[in-house]
C-alpha cells in the first residue's frame, strides 16, 4: 500500500537479560510506568503528522510491538496503547498487528485484549524445549513455563502464532536440538523464526567465551541446517533467511524491512527509516536509550523547542541501493529488475540490475553456475543453498 506506513513500537523492559542478548532493554521488576505509554502515544502522534507532511498517508500499514518484553505491559496498558495507535488513523485498519510476548509474563487477559483489538499475530519467545540449553544462556524461563503458556495460547488464541527458536544455545547435542524443535512444532505454529545464535560483543556470553568457555559456531550452524530440514519436512516454507511460514502466513511487517519500505520506530532505542530514491536520499534515526530523557521530552517536561532526542543519519542513494540488494536477497522472492530501475536509475549502473550483479560473466553468473542463484524473468534470487552464502556474496559485490 503506497498510502500507509509501518510502525514499530519498542518496549525496552525485561525481567532479566539473557546472556546472548544485545538488544536494548533495561531491568523491570515492578511494572512499566504509565508515563512510558504516554510518551509512546505522543511520539506516534507526532510521526503520524510528520510523515503525512512528507508523503500521502492514510493509515498504519502494519503495527509491530516488540522488545524487550511487551508482555510486561499490564493488559490495561496494552489496551490503551493499541487503542491510541489505532485512533491516530481511525478510518483505516492495519493489514497486520503483531505483539511479542514471553511465556513467563503472558496471561489470559493479554490475549483477550489482543483479540478484542484486532491483533493478528502473537510472537512467543520459546527458544528451546531443552532445559540445559536454556540454562546455558541464563534464559529466565524454563520448559514447564513455556508449555504452560502454549497450553493457554492453544486454548484461547485463534489467530496466527509465531514461535522463536535458537540453534546453537550450547550444552546440547544435535539430536537434543532436533528433539526440542520437534517438540515445539507439535504446537502447530503458523510461523517459526529459526535463528543461529550469534555471539555479540560485550554480552555476558561473549565474555564467557573470551574467558575460555567452549562454544563452536560450526555446531550452531549444523543445528540450524538440521532445523531447516525439519521445518521443510513439516511444510514450512523458508521465505527469508531466518523465517519460515506455512503458505499465506508470512509476516507482512517484516517484509517492510526486506522490501525497503518506510517504517516509523517509536520508543526508547527504536529505529525508523524514511527512504527517498532521488539524488538527495533518505534518512534513518535511532531514539535515545535514556528512558527518562525519552519520556521527559515526549510528555512535555523538556525545554520548549528542544530537538528530538535521537541520532539521525542521512542515507545517500548509494547506501540505499546496497541495502536494497542486501535486504532483498535475504528473501525467497529476491529482487526485481524493474523495481531496481525505478529506484536507482540515477546511479552509475543506470538502473541496470543485470550489470550491477554481473549476470553475464560476473558474480551472479558464477553463483548461477554453482546452483546458488537463479533468474526468472525480472526476478533475481538466491537458492536455498545460496542463502547460506549471502554474506560472502555481498562482500564480493
Amino acid at each position: 500500500m503506497q498510502d500507509s506506513v509501518s510502525l514499530y513500537v519498542h518496549v525496552p523492559f525485561c525481567t532479566a537479560k539473557c546472556d546472548y542478548c544485545d538488544f536494548f532493554s533495561v531491568p523491570c521488576m515492578k511494572g512499566i510506568d504509565d508515563g512510558y505509554i504516554d510518551a509512546l502515544l505522543a511520539e506516534a502522534a507526532y510521526y503520524s503528522s510528520f510523515y503525512s507532511s512528507l508523503k500521502p498517508v492514510s493509515g498504519w500499514k502494519t503495527i509491530y510491538i516488540g522488545g524487550g518484553t511487551p508482555s510486561l505491559l499490564s493488559p490495561s496498558q496494552l489496551e490503551r496503547l493499541l487503542q491510541g495507535l489505532k485512533h491516530l488513523f481511525p478510518s483505516t485498519d492495519p493489514l497486520e498487528i503483531t505483539v511479542e510476548m514471553n511465556p513467563e509474563t503472558l496471561c489470559r487477559k493479554h490475549l483477550d485484549v489482543m483479540t478484542g483489538l484486532g491483533v493478528d499475530r502473537l510472537s512467543l519467545g520459546i527458544q528451546s524445549f531443552n532445559e540445559k540449553a536454556l540454562r546455558n544462556v541464563n534464559r529466565h524461563c524454563d520448559v514447564k513455563t513455556c508449555m504452560k503458556a502454549l497450553d493457554l495460547v492453544k486454548t484461547v488464541w485463534k489467530r496466527d502464532l509465531n514461535l522463536d527458536v535458537i540453534a546453537g544455545l550450547g550444552g546440547i547435542s544435535a539430536r537434543e536440538f532436533e528433539e526440542s524443535l520437534y517438540g515445539i512444532l507439535n504446537w502447530e505454529p503458523q510461523h517459526v523464526s529459526l535463528y543461529t545464535l550469534t555471539v555479540e560483543e560485550d554480552t555476558p556470553l561473549a565474555k564467557r567465551i573470551e574467558s575460555g568457555e567452549e562454544w563452536n559456531p560450526d555446531d550452531a550452524d549444523r543445528q540450524w541446517m538440521n532445523g531447516r530440514a525439519i521445518l521443510n519436512e513439516k511444510g514450512y516454507v523458508q521465505y527469508e533467511v531466518s523465517n519460515f511460514a506455512k503458505p499465506g502466513h508470512e509476516s507482512i511487517h517484516n517484509m517492510t524491512y526486506w522490501k525497503q519500505d518506510d517504517y516509523i520506530g517509536i520508543g526508547a532505542g527504536a529505529t525508523g527509516s524514511i527512504y527517498d530514491f532521488s539524488a538527495s536520499g533518505g534518512f534513518r534515526y535511532t531514539n535515545t536509550r535514556d528512558i527518562k530523557q525519552y519520556c521527559g521530552f515526549w510528555t512535555g517536561n523538556s525545554i520548549t523547542g528542544e530537538a528530538i532526542p535521537r541520532e539521525k543519519e542521512l542515507l545517500p542513494l548509494e547506501i540505499e541501493e546496497f541495502e536494497y540488494i542486501m535486504m532483498g536477497l535475504r528473501t525467497l522472492a529476491g529482487i526485481n529488475s524493474l523495481d531496481y530501475k525505478k529506484r536507482f536509475s540515477g546511479l552509475k549502473w543506470n538502473g541496470d540490475l543485470s550489470a550491477r550483479l554481473g549476470v553475464d560473466d560476473g558474480l551472479w553468473h558464477d553463483y548461477v553456475k554453482r546452483g546458488m542463484a537463479k533468474t526468472s524473468g525480472n526476478d533475481y534470487s538466491l537458492t536455498e543453498k545460496g542463502l547460506l552464502f549471502l554474506n560472502p556474496f555481498l562482500t564480493t559485490l
